[in-house]
């Protein structure tokens, strides 16, 4: 049983539509993303975009949840027929925060852009938007926009990836000890770690007419193909097919999940034994002990939780032609 939720605005035949002209433009920008390349780039796009010859802005972040605040307050001030584009200049997470700006106002006109440059790119990479700035500022000017599914949990909007035990136990790690390095290099040093103490725990999942009870090594639930900058762990993942890919694995050794980590920096973990996935438009997971839930490589909540598919509930700017970098 296919039970679709059904987002904001109209279906429209393939997602993808002419752009309507868009004039104004406000980067909401994290100065300190990808050591620093969140500024650059931010200050590159709005010289462009001002060459361009519209209106465009640079708002700082300086604390966690300034991206949301800046999205809200700009929304709340612009006019109910006002076409404006937020663009988050900054990784996956910030994304999370205007895009949850943007969703809580349903009735707003604005449109989401896209700047990739933080550590993890991985929703701006679904479309193939490149982090450099003549591309990104291209984009935005002459790009179409596309009406593109995010996922929700409980109330919280994701655009990527939501994961329970080992994965979010390694976005854990990585969150907090702040390892200098990029993407997926973070990860694999990340996961090295956690599995030399994680143990998996007592999972029950609940979708369409199926329920799972057993010990798990990891849930992903993918609107997206990658995560944790181009891991691909839902290889087919389609952000706009009105379903979530979820990789489920199953309780694993320790060597077998060192195994996993190869197959799936190969792309070649979906034929492991324990590895199976399923598509759903919900889920519902809940957990012997309490877990932590990841999504867009930030902690949002604890189990139990609700995951759903929002179809087509976000409009974004994409490029005319996009190729996956």
């Amino acid at each position: 049983m296919r039970n679709v939720e059904r987002g904001m605005g109209e279906e429209r035949p393939g997602g993808e539509n002419p752009q309507r002209e868009l004039r104004r433009f406000l980067l909401i920008a994290n100065p300190t993303a990808g050591k620093g390349r969140g500024r650059r780039l931010a200050e590159q796009v709005n010289q462009r975009l001002l060459s361009g010859g519209v209106a465009s802005e640079i708002k700082w972040t300086t604390a966690s949840n300034d991206a949301e605040r800046i999205a809200r307050d700009a929304l709340e001030n612009a006019g109910s027929d006002e076409r404006m584009c937020l663009v988050p200049c900054g990784g996956d997470g910030t994304v999370q925060e205007v895009v949850n700006a943007m969703l809580d106002r349903r009735e707003s006109a604005a449109v989401l852009g896209l700047a990739p440059g933080g550590r993890c790119n991985d929703f701006a990479s679904a479309f193939g938007i490149k982090p450099e700035a003549g591309h990104v500022a291209e984009t935005l000017l002459a790009g179409r926009t596309r009406r593109v599914d995010v996922g929700r949990i409980n109330e919280r909007y994701y655009c990527t990836i939501a994961a329970t035990g080992f994965d979010a136990a390694v976005s854990r790690y990585v969150n907090d000890t702040k390892l200098p390095l990029a993407g997926t290099t973070a990860y694999i040093v990340g996961t090295l770690r956690v599995l030399l103490t994680f143990k998996p725990v007592a999972v029950r999942l609940k979708f369409d007419d199926t329920v799972i009870e057993e010990e798990l090594f990891l849930v992903a639930t993918a609107n997206t193909p990658s995560y944790g900058g181009k891991m691909r762990i839902a290889p087919t993942a389609d952000v706009a097919d009105g379903l979530l890919d979820v990789c489920i694995v199953s309780k694993m050794s320790r060597l077998n999940g060192l195994n996993l980590l190869r197959a799936v920096l190969r792309g070649r973990h979906t034929e492991l034994p324990g590895v199976r996935f399923v598509r759903t438009a919900a889920i519902e997971i809940e957990t012997a002990d309490s877990q932590e839930v990841w999504a867009d490589g930030e902690f949002v909540t604890d189990t139990p939780v609700k995951i759903v598919v929002v179809p087509q509930g976000l409009e974004v700017v994409t490029p005319t032609r996009a190729e996956a970098f």
